[in-house]
């Protein structure tokens, strides 16, 4: 064999078999005379060769040629084939699909450096269409005299332990996956983002289209036991970008009510509680899954070839559903597939439950809020007020502030801020209690100190189950002058024409519903053009912040009364209330003047103005 030609033409010599090599070497004994040196080279030539044969790693040698020169009986019976239907032929030839692991072999002949390297492969006898692997070290077999004689290689089957790899592997990143989804989606008490979190984590990782349809109180606000027909809110839909064009319009919308059909797959979903998998459905169908018999050209035009619906459980009841589809190149739904996309769907389903638990306690609270506080105010003659409500900002729970004014006999009127403790619809119904009852005991004439210790008796008595803080002005316009008092509420800001702000200083009773009693008042000297601005605490109270500072920063507020009320109202919340604050914010300002009251302004209920 020459060194120098890579392609020898003569057919390859094959080692000796074992038996062939145990008689040779014994022979060779006999020859030798017994001497101790040529039976310690005997001894070693066979122990090499049961070496060879008897490991459990598989092992080959091959010439230049690739062609097996010895195949021992672990290679043989992975391979799949007897040891003489390897010798002679070349690697290729005995195992189609030995491709990559024939190059290492020639790369290691032509440089000489060995080589160890992981390769997959099938071999031909394996009833399992499933990839199997191996490590596989190739070294060059080199001549004293430097000819290259071959390749040997020694390969060991290592599917078990990749597979254990591949498997660990997947758990950690399924784990990472529904960690993910916990984070984004339950990070967020609003419904609409917290659907989107889930299609954008779906799109384009597992799908090329996502949308979330959720049970809703205007369309059908409880999944059906059997399959009926729903109407459903689509929540969020994510689309990836495609070379197939985008989606059609009218499916890649969110907010509008979905109208499906009772032998839809969403109704299906809805009632089973599994996923249900269309993969290459043809227009038969379709139709009968659609959400109605009438969009089956919508759902052509999109391109979806595969879609599956997965059900959104929240405490045991369906919520409603997610639909993922795939298109152009994208892979049916395999069961694999189905199982992740199932799993993440159950751990995002506890996030949007309470998002949209959440976010109709707050609609609710907040049109329950609306609806007491749109009422027109009325005042008594040389009283001008303006007022101002701002909801707690999104993510946060709607309070139980409120604010009212009652017209009483003499010119006089009664200005009420109060705020009830807690948040959410029972805050906002109890506040409609408390407005209730201290406007019935303010029709009854009782000055500010003995109302609030009615109030206080009263609430306690029906045990209302929340307490809350308020405080009371009576302006009298004509003795110029207010009488004041407080149940555990934040104090009122004073300014009076040619003098600086300040906060009134009042005796502070305990907070209305506790029992206890002991209010007092304070009459202040109110002269003409004189402004009052009672307020909540979500004004001046910051998480992280003593109160004191809110308070100190209100006081300082270049307060002029003689600026119109909604530019003062304006001026204070500008400096002081953040935007998308955690707690509502309620203000009534008051100027006195003469002659009959002005009515320019009511309960705010929208946005911020800009100041």
């Amino acid at each position: 064999m020459n060194a120098l030609d890579p392609f020898p033409t003569a057919p390859p010599d094959p080692f000796l078999t074992s038996a062939a090599l145990r008689a040779l070497s014994e022979a060779v004994r006999d020859a030798a005379g017994r001497a101790p040196q040529a039976d310690r080279v005997v001894d070693e030539l066979r122990l090499g060769r049961r070496l060879l044969d008897e490991t459990p790693a598989g092992i080959g040698i091959l010439d230049q040629r690739l062609r097996y020169l010895y195949v021992n009986d672990a290679l043989a019976k992975a391979n799949g084939l007897p040891v003489e239907e390897h010798l002679g032929r070349p690697m290729p030839e005995v195992i189609p699909g030995s491709g990559p692991s024939a190059e290492v072999a020639r790369e290691v002949l032509r440089t000489g450096r060995p080589q160890v390297v992981v390769f997959d492969g099938r071999p031909p006898a394996d009833p399992v269409d499933v990839p199997r692997y191996w490590l596989g070290a190739f070294q060059r077999l080199d001549a004293d005299d430097g000819e290259v004689l071959g390749v040997a290689a020694i390969v060991m089957e290592v599917t078990d332990g990749i597979r254990q790899n591949e498997t660990l592997r997947r758990a950690q990143d399924r784990l990472e996956l529904l960690a993910e989804t916990a984070t984004r989606v339950g990070g967020t008490l609003d419904a609409a983002q917290a659907c989107r979190a889930l299609t954008d984590l779906l799109v384009p990782r597992f799908a090329d289209y996502a949308a979330v349809d959720v049970v809703d109180p205007e369309g059908t606000p409880r999944a059906p036991a059997t399959p009926a027909p729903v109407w459903l809110r689509r929540m969020a839909v994510t689309a990836a970008p495609s070379t197939h064009g985008p989606l059609p319009a009218p499916v890649t919308r969110g907010g509008e009510v979905i109208f499906h059909q009772a032998s839809s797959s969403m109704a299906r979903v809805l009632t089973e509680h599994e996923p249900v998998v269309l993969n290459r459905p043809d227009d038969d169908a379709v139709r009968l899954m659609a959400p109605t018999r009438q969009r089956l050209e919508r759902y052509r035009a999109m391109g979806l070839h595969s879609v599956a619906y997965l059900p959104l459980m929240h405490a045991g009841e369906p919520i409603g559903a997610v639909i993922v589809g795939r298109r152009g190149d994208s892979p049916e739904f395999a069961p694999a597939d189905v199982e992740v996309l199932a799993q993440v769907t159950a751990r995002a389903a506890t996030g949007i439950g309470h998002a949209l638990r959440y976010t109709h306690e707050h609609e609710t609270t907040l049109e329950m809020q609306r609806a007491f506080l749109a009422t027109p105010q009325r005042t008594g003659p040389g009283v001008e007020i303006a007022s101002r409500y701002l909801p707690a900002g999104r993510g946060a729970e709607v309070g139980g502030d409120w604010f009212d004014t009652v017209t009483l006999p003499g010119g006089r009127t009664l200005l009420v801020v109060g705020d009830v403790m807690g948040h959410g619809v029972r805050a906002a119904a109890a506040m409609s209690e408390y407005r209730s009852l201290i406007r019935t005991l303010a029709l009854q004439g009782l000055a500010p100190d003995r109302l609030l210790a009615e109030a206080d008796r009263t609430a306690h008595a029906l045990d209302l189950d929340r307490v809350a803080t308020c405080v009371l002005a009576l302006l009298d316009p004509g003795a110029g002058h207010a009488v004041l008092a407080t149940a555990g509420h934040v104090p009122p800001l004073l300014a009076r024409p040619d003098s600086v702000p300040e906060l009134a200083d009042l005796p502070v009773g305990p907070p209305l519903g506790t029992g206890t009693g002991g209010y007092g008042s304070r009459c202040l000297p109110m002269p003409q053009g004189s402004l009052l601005l009672l307020y909540t605490d979500g004004l001046v109270e910051r998480r992280g912040r003593d109160i004191d500072a809110g308070l100190t920063a209100l006081a300082a507020t270049p307060v002029t009364p003689g600026h119109p009320l909604p530019h003062v109202l304006d001026l204070v919340l500008g400096g002081l209330a953040p935007v998308g604050s955690e707690d509502d914010v309620t203000l009534l300002a008051a100027r006195l003047g003469h002659g009959p009251a002005s009515h320019a302004t009511a309960a705010d209920l929208g946005n911020r103005p800009p100041p």
